[in-house]
Formats: structure tokens, sequence, C-alpha cells
């Protein structure tokens, strides 16, 4: 089943880093300068950075900084965020603090990135934390979005995030980080399906679990089938 992307957004959001406030990325491209690359305000409470002379397709690590502290509780700090570069050594990071309603996660703080590893895997506790299951590998339905319809033995609350494929390079709850936080979400039913969606592109994750129909609305289906069925067998 294809998403429908409709992006609504809320309001501002109201953390910190404020307007005008100076944003700087430190990381591997720089040599975890605290201060190495100041990020450009692009307006509508987002910032960008573009990286160039990275070597093509490298794998590179980075966090955000006021310039000063690396515990500025202003940004996020579970893990280090990551990046390719393309395959002429550039890369565009952006950072957007607006808060969002659209029902991906993150809500805001989303961290942003120009290039798609190009293989993304579904992992959790109810495959077994294999980051390179291809029965839980998913698809690309377009736009940098990734999606996987799985069915899932058991009922109970379980864990999602997803990852570049043989890695622990993720998307989760956390937005984009290496071994990011996972997304909690609940099966009430046997066998029930739930949807996994990963946008690769804007940091974000979705785990939409499948109702299961109410013994009413199957007894009417079954009902329709029926009156269906007789139809059919009038001469």
């Amino acid at each position: 089943m294809k998403k429908l992307l409709i992006t609504l957004v809320a309001a501002a959001a109201l953390a910190l880093p404020a307007l005008g406030q100076s944003i700087y990325v430190a990381g591997t491209f720089n040599g975890w300068t605290i201060n190495g690359n100041l990020m450009t305000y692009e307006g509508g409470n987002i910032w960008q950075l573009s990286l160039t002379g990275l070597s093509p397709g490298s794998f590179q690590q980075f966090k955000f900084t006021d310039g000063v502290s690396w515990s500025d509780p202003n940004f996020p700090s579970s893990g280090n965020s990551w990046l390719y570069a393309d395959g002429s050594g550039n890369a565009t990071i952006t950072y957007d603090l607006n808060t969002y309603s659209d029902g991906w996660v993150n809500t805001s703080q989303r961290i942003g990135v120009n290039v798609d590893p190009g293989t993304w895997t579904a992992v959790g506790d109810w495959q077994g934390w294999n980051n390179a299951n291809p029965a839980t590998a998913m698809s690309s339905i377009g736009g940098g979005i990734y999606e996987l319809t799985y069915s899932i033995g058991t009922a109970g609350t379980y864990q999602y995030k997803a990852v570049d494929t043989g890695s622990w390079n993720a998307i989760g709850s956390d937005a984009r980080s290496v071994n990011a936080n996972t997304l909690d979400f609940t099966t009430t039913a046997a066998d029930q399906t739930v949807d996994f969606y990963v946008n690769a592109l804007n940091g974000t994750i979705e785990a939409n679990v499948v109702p299961v129909p109410e013994p009413s609305s199957l007894a009417l289906l079954g009902a329709g089938l029926a009156g269906l069925l007789v139809l059919r067998r009038r001469p």
C-alpha cells in the first residue's frame, strides 16, 4: 500500500536553538572541530550546510554544536549523525526545527541529508535484530521513502528502526544517528500486519499497525459475499 505523503507544519519548534543563533557542525570531515562548519540559516526555522571535497561515496559522522560546548541540551545528543557523500564528494545537511504533525517520527529536530544509501532493512526484536535479513528488506516507493509490510506472529509490544543494510547506521525515534533509538509499537492479535516506513532523506520513520477487523464487520462481509453468490446462481 503506497503511502500518501501529506506534510503539515503544526508550528515552529519551541525548542532552542533560537532564530539567529549560530549552529555549527563538527564531524569526521573537519577533525571534529567544535566550530568547524557554520550552518546557513535558510529561513522557516531551517538551517543548512553544504560540504565539498569529501572522498566520493565516503561515510561521514557529525554532530551539531553551538561552537562552544559538546553537551548543549538544545541539540540531539544520543549519538553521532551520519551521511554518505555523493559520487562527486559533495553532501548537504539540513537541520529542520519545525514541529510536524504528519505521522512521522521524530516530529521536530529533523536531520536531513541529500544522499540515500539505497538499501534499507527494518530491524527489531520481532525479526531477531538482523541488520541484513532479506525477509525484512525495505522496498523503495520513491522520493527516498522505503516500505515493508510484514506480518508479526505474536501479539505484543515491539521495537523498530531502519538501518542502512548490513550496518547500524540507522534512522530511529531520535532521528538519524549511529545505532539510533528504537520506536515502540504494539500489535493486538496474532499474525497482525504492520507497515514500516523510512524516509532516507529527512531522517524519519513510521510503524503503522493495520487494525484487525471487528467480528461484526467480518460477519457483514461474509453475509455480503453469500448474497453475491446467491445472485450469481439465479438463472
